[in-house]
């Protein structure tokens, strides 16, 4: 502990208090000592079977891992409660106003999984004050004291301050929330900006570090007489389907630092794309591993495939080589389109087209509440309005009202069936609002500016990442143009100087089809970039795919006619 915290291992203590990891530093230098240790064991034995020496350097970044993860673990934990704070003061508030103390409120929040890391937090608040026996108040102020989150505890503090001094709880919350709301919609503002510049630099990196390697590649193949050093094509391949991944990883994980993320996501597509791994894997070992290693072919079941890519390749008008592009895109397509057409199931169909109504929902429902009707009545009158996609589900609630079930049973049931956490926490709050207070007029009319605000950030967000996504589409396709130029270009250099042909079946077998793939990782990208959901990307990446091949056949049937 000492050679890696000196003489302050207090900040071990405080590292990992704000990740929210519950283990004695003493405990955790242990477990990552003795992963060191395991690490070190199969470094030694890879390193003699492989003859690679360079994985002993495993145990070091084992121990470089086990000294970051809890600033990681913290700062990720900080920019969660960052974006849960509003939505978490704005519940305490519409509480407040129906004359529940904050202590109370965070009580109800420990069982909220539409916030988990304030849920988290709220019971750790529990646990202080029932079983260490603190004061409530000392509980809150432990808890903000604790937190990374800076939101979350200038939130409390304040609270906490007012508290003490006797001022309006309930005017500063609603105030405090206010101005957290507009913080948010000032965030969400500068994140189009930074999403921007992440997908440019993204496209940039990749046209420009493949042209670059394509080119060097293209130099050690035309010159190979003259020169035997060079880029080998294991080179490549490490490049294409190792590196480029590797990269793409890393700005996905930049982004989703820097984006305004929902605490909760559907899983759905993600499952579907998981079920249908068995078929991808299945595809890309019949249908482009064999054109990599050619032994494969003599199998009995991957035989069907490769003469199915030669007839699609003979049925186009292409040369050979072309086979193992068209199988690996053929391959990421069959595999997406499940999950793509999940996506827009559970995200399009029963997320975002649920949310816009539900804002509009709160507002009437506010507004006929102040007329006198209960809270039942004002629900089953407005379900004869029309609200779009909504009204279906609301249809559906002022049934079970009818029939005498409460709230809380009629929202757990509809939880069920809508997927989009904005309009989930907002029915959240409208359960727990008419619990406590009665639904009175007072309180609604909070939840309905809040619910406004809410919608008012996501159209700000979503009017700030559309013009992201003409982007990719246009680097993507250039990246694809521009190499398959430098390849002819090369081919017709190294014949007139170098005095010899490149093998451009060869090349083209290589290269190909790590531009396809390369397309494939930009949609996935773009997703998430424009999203803030990696399953969002599966419908861009297919139609980049496809892009992609069309690209290389148009390409092909141009140099054709030139030819």
């Amino acid at each position: 502990m000492r050679l890696l915290y000196g003489e302050k291992p207090s900040r071990l203590r405080d590292s990992l208090e704000a990740a929210g990891m519950r283990i004695y530093p003493e405990a955790y230098m242990a477990s990552v000592g003795l992963s060191m240790l395991v690490a070190l064991a199969v470094a030694v034995v890879a390193a003699m079977l492989l003859r690679l020496p360079h994985l002993l350097v495993a145990p070091v970044l084992v121990l470089l891992i086990g000294y970051v993860l809890p600033g990681v673990k913290a700062r990720d934990r900080a920019a969660k409660l960052d974006m849960e704070a509003p939505f978490a003061a704005a519940y305490i508030s519409v509480m407040a106003t129906g004359g529940l103390s904050p202590y109370a409120s965070f009580r109800r929040l420990k069982g909220c999984d539409l916030l988990p890391h304030t849920a988290r937090a709220a019971k750790q608040i529990e646990v202080d004050a029932h079983l260490k026996g603190m004061d409530p108040v000392a509980a809150i102020e432990r808890s903000a004291s604790q937190t990374p989150s800076k939101e979350y505890r200038e939130f409390l503090m304040g609270y906490i301050y007012t508290l003490k001094a006797g001022g309006d709880v309930v005017h500063y919350l609603t105030a405090r929330t206010e101005m957290m709301f507009r913080d948010l919609a000032a965030k969400l503002r500068a994140f189009g900006e930074r999403a921007a510049m992440l997908l440019e630099s993204y496209i940039a990196i990749t046209i420009l570090s493949t042209l670059g390697i394509v080119i060097v590649y293209l130099v050690s193949i035309a010159f190979r007489s003259y020169w035997q050093g060079g880029f080998s094509s294991e080179s490549f391949i490490l490049y294409a389907y190792v590196l480029i991944p590797a990269m793409t990883m890393l700005f996905i994980y930049l982004s989703d630092l820097s984006s305004f993320s929902e605490p909760i996501y559907e899983t759905a597509p993600h499952k579907v794309f998981a079920a249908s791994t068995p078929l991808l894997l299945f595809l890309v070992t019949t249908m482009f591993i064999p054109y990599l290693a050619p032994e494969m072919k003599l199998l009995p079941f991957v035989k069907p495939f490769t003469d199915f890519l030669t007839w699609i390749r003979v049925a186009l008008n292409l040369q050979m080589g072309f086979e193992p592009a068209i199988g690996l895109g053929i391959a990421l397509i069959a595999a997406s389109i499940p999950a793509a057409v999940a996506h827009e199931h559970y995200t399009a169909r029963r997320g975002r087209s649920v949310a816009n109504e539900v804002t509009n929902f709160l507002r009437d429902m506010t507004e006929a509440r102040k007329t006198g009707a209960s809270p039942e009545a004002c629900i089953i009158q407005l379900s004869s309005r029309p609200y779009g996609s909504f009204s279906r589900y609301l249809k559906l609630v002022a049934r079970q009202i009818k029939w005498g079930r409460p709230f809380r049973v009629v929202y757990e049931a509809l939880k069920k069936k809508i997927t989009s956490w904005f309009a989930l926490i907002n029915l959240y709050i409208l359960v727990d609002a008419t619990d406590v207070g009665g639904g009175s007029p007072e309180t609604l009319e909070t939840m309905a500016r809040y619910g406004e605000m809410q919608a008012s950030l996501e159209k700000e967000k979503m009017a700030a990442l559309r013009p992201l996504m003409l982007m990719p589409y246009v680097g993507a396709a250039l990246m694809v143009f521009s190499t398959i130029l430098c390849v002819n270009f090369m081919a017709s250099a190294a014949l007139s100087i170098g005095r010899q042909a490149i093998p451009q079946t060869q090349l083209i077998t290589l290269i190909m089809p790590a531009l396809v793939f390369q397309s494939y990782l930009t949609g996935i990208l773009t997703g998430k970039i424009s999203s803030g959901s990696i399953s969002a990307g599966f419908k861009h990446a297919i139609a980049l795919t496809a892009i992609a091949l069309a690209i290389l056949i148009a390409m092909h049937g141009v140099q054709i006619l030139m030819g």
